[in-house]
């Protein structure tokens, strides 16, 4: 979905499946934001539809991207197509005067990308729900992977950390063994806020959770920017290892009473 001004594009389409855009329907101003919430190729298309009839018009844009599209695909691995560059070369040669990212999943689409601003949504997030949670001496933050740490630690100033180390079998993806490694003194119980940028179906988060629920862990909430509906095919809306997620509706288009959704925050 393409958003002009905070008021959705809407588009109509021909029976041999082009677009038609009504530009009286469009809420054109001086300096415009475009927001773009990725749902399919098509509104790449649409994207660019829009901001090259707003350069026609002699207007300024800038172009806030709530997912960015493609971005698993930040390296070229065999015969992969390396589809993430070509999806920000076709940005930056729309030449927005700004693009503001929410939570990139890697730093390669921000050095792809032209007068770019990130928004580190996940630090943001988890920061207020430590507030929230009046995080005390024996609560801790988890990142469940070197890059998570490598990303979180920077930007969330707090020392009681723990970190996941993953052994996973290439063949199939999945994970075969995990373990927690930090520190944790001798509890009755302490709390867990999990920190990272995107859940699918949540197979490493239900592990971490296991495991720091057997060292003690009572309360475990879960922090990502991007949720994807595959989320419903998991466990972790079906199990009470994790009490709270918190996301963004980014990607994730449903609704359950274990997800709290964060919106307006870009």
């Amino acid at each position: 979905m393409i958003y002009l001004n905070n008021k959705l594009v809407e588009t109509k389409q021909f029976p041999n499946g082009e677009t038609l855009i009504d530009s009286n329907r469009l809420n054109i101003l001086k300096n415009n934001s475009i927001i773009l919430k990725f749902e399919n190729d098509m509104d790449l298309m649409n994207l660019m539809f829009l901001t090259k009839h707003l350069d026609n018009t002699s207007v300024k844009s800038e172009l806030v991207i709530l997912y960015m599209p493609y971005s698993r695909m930040d390296r070229t691995e065999g015969q992969t197509v390396f589809t993430l560059k070509y999806v920000c070369d076709l940005i930056n040669n729309l030449n927005f005067d700004r693009v503001v990212i929410s939570e990139p999943h890697s730093d390669v689409c921000v050095a792809l990308l032209n007068r770019v601003k990130v928004f580190n949504t996940s630090s943001y997030i988890a920061e207020k729900l430590m507030k929230d949670l009046n995080f005390g001496e024996n609560d801790y933050l988890f990142y469940p992977d070197g890059g998570a740490l490598k990303r979180y630690s920077k930007q969330i100033k707090y020392d009681r950390i723990l970190t996941a180390n993953k052994e996973r079998d290439f063949s199939t993806g999945r994970i075969k063994k995990l373990t927690i490694e930090g520190t944790v003194p001798t509890l009755n119980s302490f709390r867990v806020v999990i920190v990272d940028d995107l859940c699918s179906k949540g197979g490493t988060f239900m592990l971490s959770a296991e495991k720091l629920k057997e060292l003690g862990a009572t309360d475990i909430y879960l922090v990502v920017t991007h949720c994807e509906d595959t989320i419903f095919e998991g466990e972790l809306l079906t199990t009470d290892l994790i009490k709270k997620i918190y996301t963004t509706d980014s990607i994730l288009t449903k609704s359950h009473e274990k997800i709290q959704v964060v919106k307006g925050l870009i």
